[in-house]
């Protein structure tokens, strides 16, 4: 048992979030750079708080706590990209919440359709998961897999989990590498976040200088995409490794090393708040002041008025994780409470027994937790039998039994060799099934598949989605051969050669839209006939807001043709979609295909 003294874990949490607050206020400035510029202190000096994400988004995980509930899960920390993210969506975030419109949820929504799973979205939000578990390592990384994976998968939810158990540690332990180390322990071998940790502690030790090290990290791990995880934590650890005890030099150095600046400036702030929260001098917090700014795109919010406000309700949250968890931490109670929902759970650990990169889908979970897996392509592909399964799982204290029966749109046929089950309280069952596809008229993205079920003489309808591959027709350019190929994703491989490829979408009405054309080969893209946008040789990065090859143009209501005709070339990939033309623009999910 671990009893914290009141006023140190208070300080503490407080130094966490002002030092996150202090952090990304600085280094905004210099979010997206990707030279070195040195930085001694705010500039311009600011009036208030600067809003980010990386509070936002755990303001969000918050309020969804004192709504749903414990445990946290990943089924719930989903709601933020269905209920609070409006037109503002870069990268993983736009992917998790076109994901949540298509009803795939976590972790798939993490997975499918994907281009940054392993950028910074999730790492910035660890810091919650760490005060509502101090001390408590295990707990903070498992809290922050359920989180990272609604937007995130591999190294994407690594980081965020070395994150939290770094951050959780810190609480009571101030040695910087033992720190690593504990954060380590949450990030398999061989992956390449683990690695750089590896080298920059060696490269530091080696030579003391922090922009030959920085060259070094990019020369080993280099990324077109500023917002990766592996640099930009390598950055964060060069920081602590560099500051000699100095918050001032600590957040200095993160913000002039450049990339994702403001969020590895703020994860530096965090860490170096729990450690020592005494060493933020004033000169940093004045500026910023006390109110609590949340960016315009976050919406449905009803957030404290204050950090001071939201430290006090993170503390009540955590004396009821403490209990819940049974953790062994004693954190005193404060006089500010909140009276969260009942429990609807007492068997929490099955929730998060489940394996990262699982194509799978929590789709509810009470009274049962069900889970949709889907197959390796996850879109279904006519020709084919999709294989998928449901899996029950009973989190309560009662045995269940019942009936399972499905319903899909016309021209897809289910079967499934089983409808009836029993599952014993803390156990699972299994109930596979194949979805063949008949000639659809249209591939739409969304074909609702309906699972019915009985439980104790009680029915219930649970929705998912299917789905299904997008039609392109290939011609080899060199030898004038054609064939069809079935694109289960919005980015595949083109292989080596010269080739058209051409497909036939179908918009719900005339509109303007942004269309991300990148990939890694020289194409020219032609719509309607007519030519659009050639492939430049920019970085490769396939986003609607920061894409290079990016374009907006008109599309007409009903069928458009889209041909991309790849000059002879080794294999390479393509990225194609589409997007509203707005800032950082929504994905487009009405589009569909056809042959």
């Amino acid at each position: 048992m671990h009893t914290f003294d009141f006023s140190t874990y208070r300080s503490k949490v407080y130094g966490c979030f002002v030092g996150k607050c202090v952090g990304g206020t600085l280094g905004m400035k210099y979010e997206g750079t990707r030279d070195y510029h040195p930085v001694t202190y705010y500039d311009p000096v600011p009036s208030e708080m600067i809003p980010n994400d990386d509070l936002d988004l755990q303001v969000v995980n918050l309020e969804t706590i004192l709504r749903t509930g414990l445990p946290i899960c990943r089924y719930h920390l989903g709601e933020t990209w269905k209920n609070h993210i409006a037109d503002h969506a870069p990268d993983e975030y736009a992917v998790a919440v076109s994901n949540y419109a298509l009803k795939l949820s976590a972790p798939l929504s993490g997975i499918y359709r994907n281009k940054f799973y392993a950028g910074m979205g999730s790492a910035i939000r660890s810091e919650l998961w760490a005060c509502l578990a101090p001390a408590s390592p295990a707990l903070a990384a498992a809290f922050a897999k359920e989180d990272a994976c609604t937007d995130h998968c591999s190294d994407g939810v690594y980081a965020e989990m070395l994150l939290a158990a770094m951050e959780s540690a810190a609480f009571v332990e101030r040695d910087l590498l033992a720190l690593i180390d504990v954060g380590m322990q949450y990030v398999p071998d061989g992956h390449r976040l683990k690695n750089a940790f590896t080298d920059v502690i060696a490269w530091w030790n080696e030579c003391h200088d922090i922009l030959h090290v920085r060259e070094l990290i990019l020369e080993h791990y280099h990324a077109d995409n500023w917002t990766d995880v592996t640099i930009n934590l390598s950055f964060i650890i060069l920081s602590l490794l560099s500051c000699e005890g100095s918050f001032d030099r600590a957040i200095c150095t993160a913000a002039s090393l450049g990339y994702d600046a403001d969020c590895t400036c703020a994860t530096v702030g965090s860490i170096f708040g729990i450690m020592d929260p005494d060493g933020i001098d004033e000169k940093w917090t004045t500026p910023i002041g006390e109110r609590l700014v949340l960016s315009p795109g976050i919406v449905n919010m009803h957030e404290p008025a204050s950090i001071n406000d939201f430290c006090d309700t993170v503390i009540a949250v955590a004396h009821a994780v403490q209990d819940y968890y049974a953790t062994g931490i004693s954190i005193p109670q404060i006089d500010f409470q909140i009276a969260l929902p009942p429990a609807w759970t007492s068997k929490p650990m099955l929730l998060y027994e489940w394996q990262e990169r699982a194509k799978e889908a929590l789709l509810i979970v009470k009274p049962l937790a069900v889970t949709l897996e889907y197959p390796d392509t996850v879109a279904a592909v006519p020709g084919k039998e999709n294989a998928y399964a449901l899996r029950l799982t009973n989190l309560s204290s009662a045995p269940m039994t019942g009936e399972a029966s499905f319903s899909l749109p016309q021209g897809f046929c289910l079967t499934c060799g089983q409808s009836r089950f029993s599952v014993a309280p803390g156990e699972s069952v299994r109930m596979p099934f194949v979805v063949t596809l008949g000639e659809l008229k249209r591939r739409t993205p969304r074909n609702p598949l309906t699972i019915t079920l009985t439980i104790n003489g009680v029915s219930f309808d649970v929705e998912a989605n299917i789905p299904v591959s997008s039609p392109w027709r290939v011609e080899d350019l060199e030898s004038r051969e054609t064939q069809l190929f079935e694109a289960d994703n919005i980015f595949f491989e083109v292989p080596a050669g010269a080739y058209k490829y051409t497909a036939t979408f179908i918009a719900p009405a005339p509109k303007e839209v942004r269309i991300s054309a990148g990939g890694t080969r020289p194409f020219t893209v032609f719509l309607n006939g007519k030519e659009v946008k050639k492939n430049t040789n920019e970085p490769y990065v396939p986003a609607f807001h920061r894409d290079a090859n990016r374009f907006t143009t008109s599309v007409l209501q009903g069928k458009n043709q889209v041909e991309i005709v790849f000059e002879k070339a080794a294999a390479g990939e393509i990225f194609f979609g589409f997007s509203t033309t707005i800032g950082c623009a929504t994905w487009i999910d009405t589009m569909e295909w056809t042959l």
